[in-house]
């Protein structure tokens, strides 16, 4: 994929997903192009984050999706000390501020109380189904649904930056952990408050972003490759 040439029909397409489209927009943008019906991912992406996205075209490829979905995750996070939002991102409305930022010490330390398994509570606008719709259809009328905490697995959790009142922090992650939460539950503990402002997927098990094509210039190169025959 490095080499921008594009798999013809069925196959893995590593796709470098831009921010301000969510996944299931990444996949019609390819099940348009590649023509084949049968194409889904591994693994969702929120709207603002960026970075891998495997995506599954044709029947015999998206039979995979499960193990990429059990596959550990590594993300880098830019988080924002200062202020919660209600959805744990920069797209929410700010509902607390600290009276003071952490130092680089304190933040450091911080992280290793999340190293290890630990319990976290799925954030109130994820797409976790509740009674058969996503938590975020219930968010966004105004209705609290509490979930249950669910065990996880950070494997590593370490600090690359600090330049207040960012960090950046690299973490690698089993299945099931939302880094929004874990922004969230990063600020509570350090007392002042906390969400995330960039989100960059780079690992799903054994796939690396450094592998995939940016979706532009798939796009560009779909544009100029004949469809395959819908066969997916």
């Amino acid at each position: 994929m490095s080499s921008f040439e594009l798999p013809h029909g069925p196959g893995l397409y590593l796709i470098d997903k831009p921010a301000g489209l969510s996944s299931a927009k990444v996949v019609s943008h390819i099940k348009r192009h590649t023509g084949i019906p049968r194409t889904g991912h591994g693994g969702t992406l929120d709207p603002f984050a960026t970075g891998l996205l495997p995506v599954l075209v044709g029947r015999e490829f998206t039979k995979q999706a499960d193990s990429l979905l059990m596959g550990n995750k590594t993300y880098v996070l830019k988080v924002r000390f200062g202020s919660e939002t209600d959805t744990g991102d920069l797209t929410g409305v700010v509902v607390s501020r600290g009276a003071q930022l952490p130092s680089k010490t304190a933040i450091e330390t911080g992280l290793t109380r999340f190293q290890g398994e630990i319990l976290q509570e799925p954030p109130a606008y994820s797409a976790l189904k509740h009674q058969g719709r996503p938590l975020y259809w219930y968010a966004r009328r105004g209705k609290t649904v509490v979930k249950e905490p669910r065990l996880i697995q950070i494997l590593s959790i370490r600090l690359l930056e600090w330049l207040a009142p960012d960090a950046v922090i690299e973490v690698e992650c089993s299945k099931g952990a939302y880094m929004r939460s874990l922004a969230t539950d990063l600020g509570r503990a350090l007392g002042c408050g906390a969400h995330l402002t960039e989100l960059r997927r780079t690992r799903v098990a054994n796939l690396s972003v450094e592998d995939a094509i940016p979706l532009w210039r798939f796009t560009s190169v779909a544009n100029q490759t004949p469809k395959s025959p819908s066969n997916g």
